[in-house]
């Protein structure tokens, strides 16, 4: 193996963390597709959805609906499905933010230890990639909870439908880029470097570095296989939710467009 195939092979690894990333994020999987249609807002046990025809729909803590700021009576199965409905978005919302919290720590992991191997766990470049990780983390935290720790979404401000803001996302691969291109001359050096400990052997310093990168696959295969359960947790969780808003729009007077959760079991779950 040539000194530009180990480095394609190491870069490679590194982008492979942030599809990683990108692929649980979504909560993609190939048994739900859930989209949210319209806006959704959830703050200290408040849920608020508005609805296909602009009506406002809330539902507090304590599982009252008002429609527009008007209470609405229900039976006491009307009053199942409010709560139902209320209880799996409840649920769902911090297993969404736990996920995304995850997946971005499996990808940290990933990255710095392929550095580290690289260059050496004492390389410059580990700050730069803990700010990277440090301002993501910075920037969850603040999108999505208050100064309290209070779990705060509003959909209206992200700029595609969904409840959860995608745009770090796309923030950490466009930053992980620019690094990885910054230290091609000294990743170049290292590899160089280590060539020589090895005496110029190169069968020997691939069967390492392979040794090395099986290793680290395993690893990252296995957190990247338990963030998918919750992924599939969350999945469960959401088609209940879907199921509890059909009956409260064909069942409740005044939510005819109440139609916030989208499910196809046949397709990805989207967000």
């Amino acid at each position: 193996m040539s000194k530009k195939l180990l480095l394609s092979a190491a870069v490679a690894s590194v982008l492979f963390s942030g599809q990683a990333l990108a692929h649980n994020s979504s909560f993609q999987n190939n048994s739900c597709d859930i989209e949210l249609d319209g806006h959704i807002k959830y703050y200290q046990g408040d849920l608020t959805v508005k609805m296909d025809d602009g009506s406002v729909m809330t539902i507090d803590k304590f599982h009252n609906l008002t429609v527009n700021g008007s209470d609405v009576s229900l039976s006491s199965e009307q009053q199942e499905w409010v709560s139902e409905y209320y209880n799996r978005i409840d649920e769902a919302i911090p297993m969404t933010l736990t996920i995304a919290s995850e997946g971005l720590e499996i990808a940290n992991v990933a990255v710095t230890e392929v550095f580290s191997e690289l260059l050496g766990s004492d390389n410059d470049m580990d700050a730069s990639f803990q700010t990277l990780f440090t301002n993501l983390e910075g920037k969850l935290s603040a999108s999505f909870y208050d100064d309290a720790g209070n779990i705060r979404i509003d959909s209206a401000q992200y700029d595609e439908p969904g409840w959860f803001d995608e745009s770090w996302e796309q923030e950490f691969e466009e930053e992980l880029e620019t690094l990885i291109s910054e230290s091609m001359g000294r990743i170049l050096i290292a590899l160089g470097t280590q060539m020589l400990w090895e005496g110029g052997d190169m069968e020997d310093f691939e069967q390492r570095m392979e040794a090395w990168g099986e290793d680290l696959e395993y690893r990252l295969e296995s957190q990247a296989a338990a963030l998918e359960e919750k992924g599939q947790a969350l999945c469960e969780v959401l088609k209940k939710a879907d199921y509890a808003e059909g009956k409260m729009q064909a069942s409740i007077s005044g939510l005819d467009d109440l139609n916030l959760l989208d499910l196809d079991g046949h397709g990805e779950m989207k967000m």
